[in-house]
């Protein structure tokens, strides 16, 4: 069992546990000897690591993607967190529970899922309708919705993360409508739910969260766009341009070419869907971060906020 975590460890201190390695990277002594730097994972965050002597064995015995036991001594480089290791091998497959390595959501998230279920009913265009009832009536779909992590890292990353990420995208899309009149309600609720259905098939989080073969080859906004598709096509005289139109939500909701979408949006339907996704991500990574860096005004620069995050003093606790 496992029982250092990252988010605990302390400067000076041994280390001692099992640890996912999500990088691991070999590299040349300026005396033409080789070192090796990882990236060690647990549920609790990441961590820089660093291996200089008897890297022989080492290199041979770990790769990327694995579970190991590391031994060796936490402290920092420049002001990071830095763990040198001594010793590395890999753990045994029954040493592994993925309660140790992938966190989830802390949300209810039975509560999150009858959530959602109000809004499918919400949609009352019959064959939009039709549509979202052919995946939430399907009960493999549901078990895998709501498991599925949002990403592999960046936000969301972690059990329930995907249906947390559409329910609040859901919460605040509802109320869209009420300011913009033009704005077609049934196709921007359905566009939101299932904008992200591929994830269901782009990570295999057994016992950590990875990309599958088909989730580095093609991607979710692809499966995505294939399984709508695929049921659309069950249901009997869907209209063309509505199917039209969500498909094109499906593709176009990363809003750039450079980001993985293959359209750039093309109709206000489409674009809020892309901006309620980059919102809710990104106030995630900016919780997220205000968590992990307890006690300091200004974190480092966060390379997709693209910014250093300034954290605000905490309200003092009413007195008692």
């Amino acid at each position: 069992m496992k029982k250092q975590f990252i988010k605990s460890l302390k400067s000076g201190f041994p280390v001692d546990d099992i640890f996912y390695v999500p990088k691991r990277d070999v590299r040349e002594r300026r005396d033409g000897g080789t070192f090796i730097t990882f990236e060690f994972q647990d549920k609790t965050g990441k961590v820089n690591g660093i291996m200089w002597d008897h890297v022989e064995d080492a290199i041979q015995c770990c790769t990327a993607g694995g579970f190991y036991h590391v031994q060796g001594k936490f402290g920092d480089y420049q002001g990071k967190p830095q763990l040198t290791v001594t010793s590395i091998y890999p753990a045994a497959k029954e040493e592994i529970s993925r309660d140790d390595f992938i966190a989830t959501t802390k949300h209810d998230r039975d509560k999150l899922m009858a959530e959602l279920m109000g809004y499918v009913a919400e949609v009352k265009e019959p064959h939009l309708a039709r549509l979202l009832k052919s995946f939430f009536q399907d009960k493999e779909f549901v078990q895998l919705f709501y498991d599925a992590p949002a990403a592999v890292s960046v936000h969301h990353a972690y059990l329930g993360g995907l249906l947390e990420h559409t329910v609040f995208m859901t919460r605040v899309a509802r109320t869209i409508p009420d300011v913009y009149a033009e704005i077609n309600r049934d196709l921007l609720l359905t566009g939101i739910i299932l904008h992200d259905v591929g994830k269901t098939k782009e990570y295999v989080y057994d016992a950590a969260i990875d990309h599958t073969n088909d989730g580095r080859l093609l991607g979710h906004l692809v499966m995505g766009h294939d399984m709508v598709r695929t049921r659309m096509a069950d249901i009997k005289e869907f209209p063309e341009e509505l199917g039209r139109m969500l498909l094109h939500i499906m593709l176009s909701h990363h809003g750039q070419l450079d980001f993985g979408s293959p359209k750039t949006p093309k109709f206000a339907e489409a674009i809020i869907v892309h901006f309620l996704d980059n919102l809710d991500a990104r106030a995630a990574m900016f919780r997220e971060t205000v968590e992990k860096n307890p006690n300091v005004k200004w974190t480092d620069f966060h390379q997709y906020l693209e910014t250093n995050v300034y954290i605000p003093d905490r309200p003092a606790a009413p007195e008692s």
